[in-house]
């Protein structure tokens, strides 16, 4: 009988090491994404309806409204209003408050659908726990009202929003994924309560938004988005490895000041120096380069690693059981998110005028295979 047993387990132990196998993927050496011409995203801003909840359709619908800032303290904020959650279908609201060493404060609360009140007309949220507010074309109002924390922001416009168009990638209705830029970057002021002390607060921070109609992970095999703040320069940066091979676009957006340089779909970026998460297993490039030439504007940047600052199980943060969680990521996926703060060194040239660019960034690797 106990050798019956023994066999049992040995052999359980050893079908779910071969079947782990499915979720394993290699290291990739590199990622290249680069197009074979120039495409034109053009350096549209958001219009009201584009910036307002969607009349989305289907089950696995999602939006969400995204901020986040470094305050002068070095602490750093990530806040997310969801109309409808990509993990559960919800409407919620977070807010994570890092530390200067990245030690993270998070408060969710999510609310059944009709609860959270989401305008169709422009950028407008209002619910238990906070509410966002665009009082003109420069500034937003936006509160996460939680039980142990409250922020009150105000902020400003230093860079413009973009909507992405063109007749490849993103924004076109074939991925079912849409995104746009509200703040490309902004100065934040106002003030953070918590434990009962409140302290006025101030920054730079940016708003996206970001909605679509079919799970994430049905759209694309992995992606990277970063940005950067270069002194007058404000970069922001994607490339979405997306599972319909005729989709090849990845947006650039390059400004100075408040007027937009480059709005594009077709960056160089390669991604080298992988390293494999050890209890993750999924793999975030350490090396990362930004190459676009077009209409006498001139990017090259290279970022460099220098911390991983969050590490991401995301089948955690579905409403999955642990059985059905342990089942996905044996057998199916290990969907992985991953935040890191790098250095970044380059220029950039208009019209022959070169100005060199060198300080810190970050950028986020989703990998959902």
């Amino acid at each position: 009988m106990k050798s019956a047993i023994t066999k049992t387990i040995l052999i359980s132990f050893l079908l779910v090491f071969v079947f782990s196998a499915c979720t394993h993927l290699p290291k990739p050496e590199e990622r290249i994404g680069k197009s074979g011409n120039y495409l034109d995203s053009g350096k549209h801003q958001p219009n009201a309806r584009e910036r307002a909840r969607h009349a989305l359709t289907g089950k696995d619908s999602f939006e969400w409204w995204y901020f986040d800032g470094h305050l002068d303290t070095g602490e750093t904020f990530v806040g997310v209003f969801y109309a409808l959650s990509p993990t559960d279908g919800k409407s919620a609201v977070t807010f994570s408050l890092y530390s200067p060493d990245f030690k993270k404060s998070s408060f969710l609360q999510s609310y059944q659908n009709g609860e959270m009140k989401f305008s169709r007309e422009d950028v407008d949220i209002n619910g238990p726990a906070g509410h966002v507010r665009r009082l003109d074309d420069r500034n937003y109002q936006v509160r996460w009202n939680m039980e142990g924390i409250v922020a009150d922001l105000k902020l400003t416009m230093a860079a413009p929003g973009w909507m992405p168009a063109g007749q490849e990638g993103i924004n076109k209705n074939s991925p079912d994924f849409f995104w746009n830029i509200h703040q490309a970057r902004n100065h934040f002021e106002g003030t953070i309560t918590r434990e009962g002390q409140t302290r006025k607060v101030k920054g730079v921070g940016y708003a996206d938004h970001n909605w679509g109609t079919r799970p994430l992970n049905e759209v694309a095999r992995h992606w990277i988005w970063g940005r950067i703040f270069a002194d007058d320069y404000t970069i922001v940066y994607a490339d979405v490895n997306y599972i319909n091979p005729s989709i090849n676009s990845r947006p650039l957006y390059v400004a100075r000041g408040d007027k937009i340089i480059v709005g594009a779909g077709s960056p160089t970026i390669r991604q080298w120096d992988f390293v494999t998460h050890p209890a993750l297993k999924r793999h975030y490039p350490r090396k990362v380069s930004i190459d676009f030439a077009e209409g006498g504007v001139e990017t090259h940047l290279q970022i460099q690693f220098q911390a991983l600052v969050e590490d991401v199980d995301l089948l955690t943060t579905s409403s999955l059981n642990p059985l059905s969680r342990w089942f996905l990521r044996t057998f199916i996926a290990r969907p992985a998110y991953f935040r890191v703060i790098a250095g970044y060194k380059g220029y950039i040239t208009e019209n022959g005028k070169v100005t060199p660019l060198e300080g810190e960034c970050l950028y986020e690797t989703v990998e959902f295979e």
